[in-house]
């Protein structure tokens, strides 16, 4: 008897370990995928692998999206372990630099960059070449409103996430006669664990702010993300490539 939309495949999220990427990992799950979580901090992982539950359809695995050869290593054991990669997740983000140009370190650009836009490709890159074999398959890039239109002191983050969106319409557009579907999800501000000290630091007054503009007057919650997710991962998007879904309770109104 068929579980969910994803019954049998098998789907990789990177940054699974916690926020939107742990919830879509646990959403994904729920629907029958074989769930490959990549991150970089081990603990994090052992969590994320404890709160999927399942031990023969979820998996965790230490790698540094950046590193092209631990990518490649990483997706051939993940064939090796429940077949072909047929569902993508790009969503291992940092962002170690709130600046302008002026102040922003060159090693803070580097590693934004590397680990952002250089980790999407990369396993994109390795997604690809199992879904070529595969005949199908869908990838959806974590973006941001702030790569479609620019946060202040945000230099490094900005392009990283304008990126992802060039990356994705350009994908796209290669491989839509290969049945390999390739979109973006560009959130707005998201309540996480990991958002959430970032948020008391602001002050209340700066919170309330950026509370506002959002027209729905709240933040997101993981789960929203997830459903968008998991929409553009499905057959229910079967006719949707190269899109940018903003799904941001209205903050692109600035309402």
């Amino acid at each position: 008897m068929s579980i969910g939309r994803f019954d049998g495949k098998t789907i990789v999220v990177t940054g699974g370990g916690s926020g939107i990427g742990l919830q879509t990992a646990k959403d994904l799950h729920a629907e029958g995928a074989y769930v490959h979580i990549l991150g970089r901090n081990a603990d994090k992982l052992a969590s994320a692998k404890m709160a999927l539950g399942d031990g023969t359809r979820s998996y965790v695995h230490q790698c540094d999206v950046s590193r092209e050869e631990a990518v490649e290593e990483t997706f051939q054991s993940i064939e090796d372990l429940s077949g072909k990669v047929y569902g993508l997740v790009n969503n291992a983000a940092i962002n170690p630099s709130r600046n302008d140009i002026l102040h922003t370190q060159g090693k803070d650009w580097r590693d934004t960059l590397e680990v952002n836009l250089t980790g999407a490709f990369n396993c994109c890159k390795a997604a690809a070449s199992q879904m070529l074999d595969l005949g199908k398959g869908s990838i959806v890039n974590i973006s941001s409103v702030g790569g479609l239109n620019a946060f202040r002191t945000r230099t490094s983050y900005n392009v990283s996430k304008f990126g992802l969106i060039g990356l994705t319409e350009s994908m796209a557009i290669d491989y839509a006669d290969r049945n390999i579907r390739v979109n973006a999800i560009c959130p707005g501000y998201v309540m996480t664990e990991l958002t959430a000290p970032l948020f008391e630091k602001m002050g209340e007054e700066k919170f309330q702010d950026l509370v506002r503009a959002h027209a729905m007057r709240r933040l997101g919650r993981p789960e929203e993300i997830s459903r968008a997710i998991l929409f553009l991962l499905s057959e229910e998007a079967g006719f949707i490539t190269g899109v940018a879904l903003q799904v941001d309770g209205g903050y692109h109104l600035k309402g």
